[in-house]
This record gives C-alpha cells, sequence and structure tokens, in this order.
C-alpha cells in the first residue's frame, strides 16, 4: 500500500540521522503508526546505545499497543550492549512489524522475525530492500564478508588529470562535491591518503560539516619512507583524531 511505502520511507529518512555515530553497527530507523498516524519515531543514535525500535516504543508509550511498526532492518533478538529490541516489541503488544530487510548477522538472521512470529505479532519483509540495502551497505558488506568496504574517491580535470601541469591541485572540485566529501568522512572509519598528498598539500582530513557536528575518521597514511613532517597539519590535530602512518623497512637509517 502507499501508506505503507510512505511510512518506511519516512523510517528511512531518520535513519540518516544516525550517520557516522553507529559504527559499526548499522543505521536503522523505526516508526511506529496506529489508526493511520504516527505515534513513534526512532533512530539508532550511537553505538551501545539504545535501538531505533526502543526510542519509537518510548515515545509511543502504552500507545504503541495494536499498533504497526515499520523498521529499516530486522529487529535484533539477543542480548548484546543492549536487550533485545523482540522481546519489547512484544511487550508493548505491537501488533504487526514490516522491516526492510533482515539482519545478516549470524546472531540475528531470521531470529528476530521468529520470534515475534512465535509471540503471534503478524510480521513482513521485503518493503524498501533495495534503499535499505544501499543505506547499510556498509555494515552489510562486513557482516557477510569480514572485509572492510572500501570506497575510491578521486578528483579530475575533464581530461583525466589530477592536477594541473605545475602540479597544483586546490581545487578541482567545487563546493558542493567538497562538501559531499565531508558527509563521507562522517560515514567512514577510516581515510588513506599517500605521502605525496601529504607533502602537496598538507591536508587536515578531518570531517566538516555545515551546521552539524561531524564524526572524524582515522586518518591513514601510506608513507614508505616516514617522510610525514612533524609540523604538518595531520600531527597538529591529532588531538582531533587519531593518524596511523604506514611505513615500511625503507624509513630505517
Amino acid at each position: 500500500m502507499e501508506s505503507d511505502l510512505q511510512y518506511m520511507t519516512r523510517a528511512l529518512e531518520i535513519a540518516e540521522w544516525g550517520s557516522g555515530a553507529t559504527r559499526p553497527n548499522p543505521l536503522v530507523g523505526a516508526v511506529l503508526v496506529k489508526q493511520g498516524k504516527i505515534i513513534g519515531e526512532g533512530y539508532h543514535q550511537a553505538y551501545g546505545g539504545p535501538h531505533a525500535e526502543i526510542y519509537a516504543l518510548r515515545e509511543a508509550g502504552v500507545e504503541a499497543e495494536g499498533s504497526t511498526l515499520y523498521v529499516t532492518l530486522e529487529p535484533c533478538s539477543h542480548h548484546g550492549k543492549t536487550p533485545p529490541c523482540a522481546e519489547a516489541i512484544a511487550k508493548a503488544n505491537v501488533k504487526k512489524v514490516v522491516c526492510a530487510i533482515s539482519d545478516p548477522n549470524p546472531l540475528v538472521q531470521g531470529k528476530g522475525l521468529a520470534y515475534l512470529q512465535e509471540q503471534g505479532i503478524e510480521t513482513s519483509c521485503g518493503l524498501s530492500a533495495e534503499q535499505a540495502r544501499k543505506q547499510n551497505e556498509i555494515f552489510l558488506h562486513f557482516i557477510t564478508t569480514k572485509t572492510p568496504f572500501v570506497l575510491l574517491k578521486t578528483a579530475m580535470s575533464l581530461d583525466g588529470k589530477i592536477a594541473t601541469k605545475t602540479g597544483e591541485s586546490r581545487w578541482i572540485t567545487s563546493g558542493q562535491s567538497r562538501s559531499y566529501v565531508h558527509r563521507l568522512r562522517n560515514r567512514y572509519a577510516a581515510i588513506m591518503v599517500g605521502i605525496g598528498t601529504v607533502l602537496a598539500d598538507d591536508p587536515v582530513l578531518t570531517t566538516r560539516m555545515e551546521g552539524r557536528n561531524g564524526h572524524n575518521p582515522l586518518r591513514i597514511v601510506m608513507d614508505s619512507r616516514a617522510r610525514t613532517p612533524l609540523n604538518s597539519r595531520l600531527i597538529r590535530t591529532i588531538d582531533e583524531a587519531p593518524v596511523m602512518i604506514v611505513t615500511s623497512e625503507k624509513a630505517l637509517p
């Protein structure tokens, strides 16, 4: 139904509010609906904190009984840093749960939906699945492959160059694309550059977002000869975000 899609779209929208704060956990949004009215909303705000469903249930209070929960990821069914969301949903007497995708985490992987069904709660899964998978592509890739999700970002001119013939590279990109880069830094756990970039641009590589505080990634420099200047902006801002300098035997005297 169109209304179902509307509520799941809202859940996906508010899930984004946790971007950068939940890693390595996924982004999750939840919306509780009763008689065509949203009675509670929530999103996973920070790693180790309450999940989206709990915030939505708290906002709805006793009105949660008989409601429908729209959630972007299958509710958890195990004790981790927080109690199982599936148990809280059942205790609140929610009537139906609609989730976008199941959770591939072996600790969940269908167990959350199975528990809800055992408690007499109607469930369905698959609404807006493509959007939900895209939103959590980092989490889904890692949890299923145990390897990092890597994004290559590069800026180049129309003729395929990353700098002018004199070596200048600031700025090839527009203000809009540079703003997008900071949103990427906020979402990803680490950012990697080569020593050439450090020596040429003296970058900071922290997250600077207009109107909100961002989360700084781990800053990694591939520096085989240990040439990173001690007075570089990376080193001078080490209190703001950690720096990892990867060297080799070539760095030995």
